[in-house]
């Protein structure tokens, strides 16, 4: 028996984020300004990741989390049209 494995089109996500990051480095001259923010955003993360038993800091660094990740509209709603299309079992 064969079954095909279906790989979602990442394309318009793709699209979605280079176009946010276009933005992002057109408005902020700042030398490695989407540096930093991929390593605070980085930071962020791995600090919910151990930190699963604390539910105070777990809720401000979600917050935090989304608030970094706010620049990223178009990335955002792209997100949300592949998840609604291809949903998490």
């Amino acid at each position: 028996m064969t079954k095909s494995l279906h790989l979602p089109d990442l394309r318009n996500l793709s699209a979605a984020l280079a176009t946010d990051l276009h933005e992002l480095a057109k408005s902020h001259i700042a030398i490695g300004f989407i540096l930093t923010l991929r390593e605070k955003i980085d930071k962020q993360i791995d600090q919910l990741h151990e930190c699963q038993h604390n539910r105070k800091k777990k809720t401000k660094l979600k917050r935090n989390i989304k608030m970094l990740f706010s620049p990223f509209q178009r990335f955002q709603k792209e997100l949300h049209e592949y998840r609604l299309k291809f949903p998490i079992s």
